[in-house]
């Protein structure tokens, strides 16, 4: 299992290896950073590759991510909290165990309705 220590290097997908993440750990940690950084979040990079990358994040409520894109298709999975992930279409309200997908063209904001933690599983290649 991969340790939380800052500064954290994340796992590298371009060479071969497995690890496992003890989530439930690291989101308390983050969230215990959320507490203390002025924008009321704070993520890790988990893993990073050519081909996916998995960030850990945590949202103090009533804290948004303003509107932005992501750089390939992604998913999010809640997995603490409540949060709401607005599209100029589409608003989902998504709670513990559950996941949006989205492609990279979707522009999105993330609001947390209360104290919350989720990962983004960024993948694949985006062509312009």
């Amino acid at each position: 299992m991969a340790v939380f220590e800052r500064p954290y290097k994340p796992l590298d997908l371009n060479i071969s290896q497995i690890e496992g993440f003890p989530l439930t750990s690291m989101a308390e940690r983050l969230m215990k950073e959320a507490d203390f950084a002025t924008s009321g979040r704070a993520s890790l990079t988990l893993a990073r590759g050519d081909e996916m990358t998995v960030v850990l994040v945590s949202m103090k409520a009533g804290v948004t991510l303003a509107e932005h894109s992501a750089p390939a298709t992604a998913t999010v999975v809640t997995l603490s909290g409540n949060i709401l992930f607005t599209t100029k279409t589409k608003n989902v309200t998504l709670i513990q165990g559950e996941s949006v997908t989205f492609t990279a063209d979707i522009d999105h904001s993330v609001h947390a309705n209360e104290d919350s933690v989720f990962l983004i599983i960024i993948g694949g290649k985006h062509s312009a």
